[in-house]
Order: structure tokens, then sequence, then C-alpha cells
């Protein structure tokens, strides 16, 4: 048995990882005091402020950094800087006056002049040169999604826009990407940490299914296997959104390394694609306010039939 230390594990990926291993292993969170927990309430692990890691006395044997801030919330930028890049020196500092030997990072494969997260991301990874006592594996992800993921991600927008039979403005949708779903990821972290003494230094890895797909046709996979499970009128409204100029129109993932160690992604984006909607469909993944909660249930019939849907609504709106 092992402890592992997870910063940011209220969240999307946080929170998988706990289900993965909190069983066979000992699982200290790190939050911040706002943090919603409801992702976590079925597992009963130990729980430290982010400020209070230098508490911690436990002998951790690794680090596994997922707290992040992508800005989508009207985020300050020094709010930003100080999420993605200080308090992940801070873990870092904290790994090394603690002697813990290993850290995990999650990075991104996106152009590090995107936006404010992609550039602190990047920025931190600049850093890692100052603790080469400590083994990084620095895990670059392209476009991981799944069920219990944050409601101002790309695909839960979607599918929620969809439940609403809203229009969707786009942009053309050329873009390459590599989405991989959240159990793909899991699977390669396992594979990871049991080949954890393979990581020596600083060590580049990066993780999705191999496989680039262009936007648009993915949208539209979407939007074929929702209408399979019920009707939308949604249109998908493709150009009427410019691109961002400094996007990477091309994202190809290098999955060689976790390769070498036996990791075969295993969902198509169909098989990803229809497990995410069955879970936004069936448990109200979009019922995160009143007013979405109301607009299902006064606009949409089919949904307001499904009474394990009301009843997820209802537990979460008075959470």
């Amino acid at each position: 048995m092992k402890t592992i230390l997870i910063t940011g594990v209220s969240g999307f990926l946080g929170s998988h990882l706990v289900k993965a291993f909190y069983k066979s292993n000992k699982i200290i969170g790190v939050i911040r005091k706002d943090s919603n927990l409801w992702r976590l309430k079925d597992y009963d692990i130990e729980l430290v402020d982010s400020k209070d890691l230098n508490h911690i006395e436990k002998k951790i044997d690794f680090i596994i950094h997922t707290a992040t801030n992508y800005g989508r919330n009207g985020n300050k930028l020094s709010e930003i800087i100080d999420s993605n890049l200080l308090f992940g020196i801070q873990v870092l500092e904290f790994a090394n006056d603690k002697n813990i030997k290993t850290f995990i990072n999650i990075n991104t494969l996106q152009n590090p002049m995107t936006n404010p997260y992609c550039m602190s991301k990047n920025h931190l990874s600049n850093y890692f040169r100052y603790f080469d006592n400590i083994n990084i594996i620095d895990v670059c992800i392209e476009h991981m999604y799944g069920p219990f993921d944050d409601n101002n991600k790309f695909i839960h927008y979607l599918i929620e826009q969809m439940i609403l039979n809203n229009n969707i403005k786009l942009s053309k949708g050329e873009q390459l990407r590599d989405f991989i779903y959240i159990d793909d990821v899991i699977n390669a972290f396992k594979i990871i940490i049991n080949n954890i003494d393979s990581f020596k230094k600083y060590t580049r890895c990066e993780l999705g299914s191999g496989k680039q797909t262009r936007l648009k046709d993915f949208i539209e996979l979407t939007l074929d296997i929702f209408n399979q499970y019920s009707n939308t009128n949604s249109k998908l409204l493709f150009g009427e959104k410019p691109y961002n100029p400094l996007e990477n129109m091309n994202i190809k993932t290098d999955i060689s390394l976790l390769q070498s160690f036996g990791y075969i992604p295993k969902y198509s984006n169909k098989d990803g694609i229809t497990k995410t909607i069955a879970y936004h469909l069936n448990r109200g993944g979009v019922a995160h306010s009143p007013i979405l909660a109301l607009s299902l249930f006064l606009n949409n019939s089919t949904f307001t039939s499904n009474y394990s849907y009301l009843i997820h609504s209802a537990q979460r709106l008075s959470a």
C-alpha cells in the first residue's frame, strides 16, 4: 500500500484517480477551502487544505499534481498564475522538503500562447530544472472527457445545449485533436504508477488515444449519438465563431512511451461519447443550477419522465 498525495482531488481527473486507487492505497487529497466535494462523497479519504501542506507528517510515496485553473469562470490573470504556477512550485518545494522522490504533473499539449492557462502550465514545467533531485513525470494530456466533468468543459457544454434544444455556434471545426475518454486516462496512470521506478529525473509523457480526429467530425458524432437517445432541435452552426489565432490546429499525441509499458487505449470516440451522453441523460449531469433544472423540467418532457434523473437533479441542487 502506497500513500499518494493528489492535488485538485475534488476535480474531474483528481476524483477519478481517487476512485481508481483509494481501495489499495492511502490517499491524501489536497483541496481549497471553497472546493465543491460532490465528486468525493462516496470515498473516505484524508483531505488537507492547500494552505496546510507543510503540516502533513505522513510519509508520502509520490504526488499526482492535478490542481489547475482553466480561467473559464472569469478568473483574474493573477488567480490563474497563482493556481497553475505558484501553487505548483509550492507543491514541488513541499516534495523537496519532505524528500518525496516522484512528482507526477498534469500538463497540456496546447500551444503555450493559446491562453493564460496554457502559458502558466508551460511556465511551471520551465521550473522543473530547479528540482533535479525529484523524478518528475510530466504527463501532457490532450482532450480528455467523460462523466463527472466540469460544466464549463467543451463536451459537457455541447451535450447541455443539445438537452436544452439550443443552437450551438462553433468555429469551422477543422482543428485536429486527440480525444481520450477518462477511463483510458486512468488506465494510463495505472501503468505509470506500476512502472514508476522506470522514470528517472525528468520524463515527458504524452497521453492520448494516439489518433487524430477533426473537431467537426467529433461534434457531429456527438449529435448523432445524442439523437439515438433523445431527439434535439439543436443545430450545429459551424463557422459562426472565429478561430483563436493562436490555437494549435494540428495536435498529434505521441503515446509510444506509454505503449512501451503496455498501454492500449480501449475506447473509441463512439464508445466514449455514448457513455458520456448516457451519464448526462440518466444522472442529470447538466442540473448544476436551478435555472437549468427548471428549463429541463418545463421544456423537455423526455427528461421529466426520467425519475432517476429528477431525483439526482434534486439532490445536486440541495447539496
